[in-house]
């Protein structure tokens, strides 16, 4: 079984950077205590920044473990999701949707069969979950980006109903199938998320990114939050700060549940 391990730190001052190194000193010496056995030449560092000129390391810019010098990269792949160090999702995305793609391919060549909700079930099944997983970090926010997701579902629709004439309506087909918008799904993915975090079901701190709105009107909810300033296009839509809008106009029955089951219920029959 493989093992993955960050260690991270906000790098502010040249002083951030003297204690990351200790940090990474540290996990050498915690090796030899535990008998692990590190492979610093398959570790990287990602720096993420949206700076043009970021903060220059003491170490030359460099850091290193076990005495070997770390490679320095502008993507790496954690618990399956693709980090860039400015912030996109497009190689991510690129990623997935290939994934996907490839996988649906698979299933058109194999499952060669007339049966609709066979072949529905089987791209709900294998192929949608490359397009859901961590969406609520990845989550795009362009129409290039969510078209190129969209995409591959309309072309499973295309496959489950075996309707490929250009005269043929995908979005009937989507209907038929009762299988709503990636983008819908992703929506949802984030208000659950969002639930979880308010009420206490994950380790994220609530109160470090989100604020009690400070005043509510008869037609919204008692759990209504401030909505974030930002002043970039990148942090304006990632999670918090976009999702605090979709939260925000959410009915009480649903924003108000006790309970993630029945917030799940309702949100299920909510359209968006």
């Amino acid at each position: 079984m493989t093992a993955y391990n960050v260690v991270y730190q906000t790098i502010c001052s040249s002083q951030d950077t003297e204690i990351l190194q200790d940090d990474l000193r540290k996990l050498a010496e915690w090796e030899k205590t535990w008998g692990m056995d590190f492979h610093p030449e398959k570790c990287s560092i990602l720096r993420v920044y949206r700076k043009r000129k970021p903060l220059i390391c003491n170490y030359m810019y460099m850091y290193s473990l076990k005495g070997h010098i770390l490679e320095s990269v502008t993507v790496t792949r954690y618990l399956g999701v693709n980090l860039t160090s400015n912030l996109s999702w497009n190689i991510h995305i690129d990623k997935i949707t290939k994934k996907a793609n490839s996988t649906l391919g698979f299933l058109r060549r194999n499952l060669r069969i007339s049966n609709t909700s066979v072949k529905s079930n089987a791209y709900t099944s294998l192929v949608r979950p490359h397009l859901q997983y961590c969406s609520s970090v990845w989550s795009p926010y362009t129409k290039t980006l969510t078209n190129k997701v969209e995409m591959v579902q309309r072309r499973a629709a295309r496959y489950a109903t075996n309707r490929y004439h250009n005269t043929s309506s995908v979005t009937t087909m989507l209907d038929q199938l009762d299988l709503e918008t990636l983008e819908d799904r992703r929506i949802k993915a984030h208000l659950t998320m969002f639930y979880r975090i308010t009420n206490d079901l994950v380790d994220i701190p609530a109160d470090q990114y989100l604020s009690p709105a400070n005043t509510t009107t008869r037609s919204s909810h008692s759990r209504k939050y401030q909505q974030p300033t930002t002043s970039t296009f990148y942090y304006r839509n990632s999670f918090f700060p976009k999702t605090v809008t979709t939260w925000n106009h959410q009915p009480a029955s649903i924003a108000e549940a006790s309970t993630l089951v029945s917030f799940m219920r309702g949100l299920s029959t909510h359209s968006f």
